[in-house]
Parts: structure tokens; sequence; C-alpha cells
């Protein structure tokens, strides 16, 4: 986690613990001195306890502004990713709160913005690398267009296409002609795991457990042809070079 993600989640959670812990137990804390007897309190009058509840008022109405004034200006700086971060520490202490998950999802689509890009995708491709995707961080793939696949004289047995084999194989459990993609990792690339296909189709959201480069590919039986292009926008994602 980045230095200002961690001042910011320290600040937020003092803050608002200190908050919640006045609001749910504030009339039933007591003060005792050491391992002695509690210390006897002075009775407090009913116009008292309303001025203390009016400052721990004042306190979450100035800290929830506060919150909001600092998502505003690093939204208005460009700085959306701290942003969102601020606003799910927020929305982890009020979850049910509905302005928080709407500016969340804003938030997300500013994001994607400031990295999408556009790019001709020939469906007769073999698998395709378009970019690198981070480790728990938003990827959106659109899909539009079509194409002509065309099945020629291939030899079928009645177990049907092989799909054994990612790289080359039919995929089974993606549909026939869709375009799919495949994110592949370190892990990969060492042998100790195989990457794992999965549909994209006309359109896809999805946050990677790991970092890696995503490949895309339209999943065509063996001896195939595909004719056409498809055009494909992609956001969250590095650009490959």
């Amino acid at each position: 986690m980045k230095l200002a993600h961690r001042s910011v989640l320290l600040a937020v959670t003092v803050a608002s613990s200190l908050i919640l812990m006045l609001c749910t137990h504030g009339p039933t804390v007591r003060a005792q001195q050491g391992k002695g007897k509690p210390k006897i309190l002075k009775s407090t009058s009913s116009g008292e306890v309303k001025q203390i509840d009016a400052r721990l008022q004042k306190l979450q109405d100035n800290f929830e502004a506060e919150s909001k004034a600092i998502i505003d200006g690093y939204e208005r700086s460009g700085q959306f990713d701290r942003a969102k971060f601020l606003l799910e520490v927020l929305l982890k202490l009020d979850p049910s709160n509905e302005d928080f998950k709407k500016r969340v999802t804003e938030l997300e689509d500013q994001l994607l913005k400031t990295t999408e890009f556009d790019i001709k995708f020939d469906a007769a491709s073999d698998w395709t690398p378009v970019g690198t995707v981070q480790k728990d961080k938003l990827t959106r793939v659109e899909a539009s267009g079509d194409y002509k696949l065309i099945m020629t004289a291939a030899t079928v047995t009645a177990d049907g296409f092989p799909s054994d084999n990612v790289m080359q194989d039919l995929i089974s459990r993606v549909p026939t002609g869709a375009l799919m993609g495949m994110v592949v990792t370190d892990e990969n690339q060492s042998g100790k795991q195989p990457p794992e296909p999965f549909p994209i189709k006309s359109k896809l959201e999805f946050t990677p457990k790991k970092e890696g480069v995503l490949y895309l590919k339209v999943n065509s039986p063996p001896g195939a042809k595909c004719v056409g292009d498809l055009k494909v926008k992609v956001s969250g994602v590095t650009r490959a070079s």
C-alpha cells in the first residue's frame, strides 16, 4: 500500500473510531484509578449532556465535511485512485451509504477512461497480447462488430473438437466464436500452472487477482477460418508496446 493511502487510512480510522466509540459507548464509560475503586463521578445535568452531545455531533459533521472536501480535492486534481481509496474506507464504515456507492462507481469509470484505448482485432489472430493488468485493479474490455466464422473440412471424432490445449484448441467453457481473454502471470510462464481462458463476449469487467499480461483470442474450432475484424476497447490496462 502506498504511503499516501496508509496515511489516509490511519487518519480516517482513528477519527471514525473515536466518533463511533463516543456515539455507542459514551454514556456508559466510567473512569477508574488503577486497580482501586471506581472514581465517583459528579452528576451531570441534562443541559450539560446535551451540550456535550452537540459537540460530538459537530465533530462528526466536521469529519464528514472534511473527508468529502479531501475527496473532491483529489478528484479535481485527477487523483482518482486516492479519492476512490478514501471513499472505499468511508464505505466500509458506513456500508449503507448510497451516495458513497454511487461516487465509487463514478470514480471507477473516470479511472478506466484515463487508460482507455481502442484496438482493431483481427478475428483470425492467435492469442494476442494487448497489455498488462494490475492486481486488484478494475479492468474493462468491450468488443463490437462482427466477423465470419467458416467451418472447413476438419477431421472430428464423435467426441467433438479437442479442448485439452488452451493455446490452440476449442475452449469448452467459452461459447464458440466468442471473444475470450487470458491473463498470463509469472507462474504460468514458469510452468507451475496453465493460464485459464475466460469469456469476454461483448463486454466484461473483472479485477485480476495477480498482475499479468492480458491476451485476447476468438474461440474458434481447430481448422476454422475467421474473416473480419472486431473493434475492442480496453480500459485499466497498461498498453503493450
